[in-house]
């Protein structure tokens, strides 16, 4: 085969690839958004096969749904309990990973060792000692049990993203800011934290959707309370038999936030890189 023969293969395997990464991309979110705005005649086909676009495409699940008060609270609770989760795990694991990622401190090893253990346990398994010891604070249906709760899941993985996004940052820099007079805070604050930015929006923006999908912890720390999530709203709507149209719309309120965040977030992560150097 010639040079030109396996250029053009290589072309065309990586053409299909990646047009197969796009359909198992794609195809779930199309799913989603055809029967959220589906109408009964193209759910209840009778037997007939399902169309691949709603006969009458509408919007009456989303005005049902908001049309719920509850659901407005549902959401508020989501966001803060997502956005307290966010602050906390970021104002907990930055420094953490600072630490952890320029300084070789005594017993770093299990200190790390000790974090990972954190995530080794399943959810369920580590939820009920969770459980018992949050009911016992009085921190059982509360924002702020939820909020330390998911911090514990969140915390192991800011604090190691983090150490890989100050690990990447040279040490020169430190050094000369040293040089010419900053200390310890003007260095972190306006030289690292912007250089880390890029590493630390990337987790940022898994805490927000670790905290935001969450239903385990949600539901032992806050399902027989007022306090609703999301996940927990959309498990009450699966006691009963809810048509699909409803539980898609439900599900496309939940992925919604979580995209708009990603793209607010995005710009940051290549903005960071440069900032902080030249000064």
């Amino acid at each position: 085969m010639s040079g030109v023969h396996k250029g053009q293969f290589k072309y065309i395997v990586w053409f299909f690839s990646l047009v197969v990464a796009l359909l198992l991309v794609v195809s779930p979110l199309y799913l989603l958004v055809k029967y959220a705005i589906s109408d009964s005649a193209s759910i209840n086909t009778g037997g007939n096969p399902i169309p691949l676009w709603p006969y009458h495409p509408t919007l009456r699940t989303f005005a049902y749904l908001f049309s719920d008060r509850l659901f407005y609270s549902v959401i508020m609770n989501s966001v803060i309990i997502a956005s307290g989760t966010l602050l906390l795990s970021m104002v907990l694991g930055v420094p953490a990973a600072y630490a952890l990622g320029r300084y070789r401190l005594p017993g770093i090893k299990f200190i790390i060792v000790g974090l990972i253990s954190v995530r080794l346990f399943p959810d369920i398994a580590s939820i009920i000692p969770i459980a018992e010891f949050f009911i016992r604070l009085n921190l059982n249906n509360t924002y702020t049990g939820a909020i330390l709760a998911h911090t514990l899941l969140a915390l192991p993985y800011v604090v190691f993203i983090g150490m890989s996004a100050f690990e990447s940052i040279p040490v020169d820099l430190e050094q000369q800011a040293k040089v010419m007079g900053a200390n310890g805070f003007q260095i972190f604050f306006l030289i690292l934290l912007p250089l880390a930015i890029p590493g630390l929006v990337a987790a940022a923006i898994y805490t927000f959707l670790l905290s935001w999908d969450e239903f385990i912890f949600s539901y032992f720390l806050l399902g027989l309370g007022k306090i609703t999530t999301l996940t927990l709203y959309l498990k009450q709507k699966l006691s009963y038999s809810p048509p699909q149209n409803l539980l898609a719309t439900i599900s496309v309120c939940l992925s919604l936030p979580v995209i708009a965040f990603t793209l607010l977030l995005q710009k940051y992560m290549t903005a960071g890189i440069t900032a902080g150097s030249v000064k």
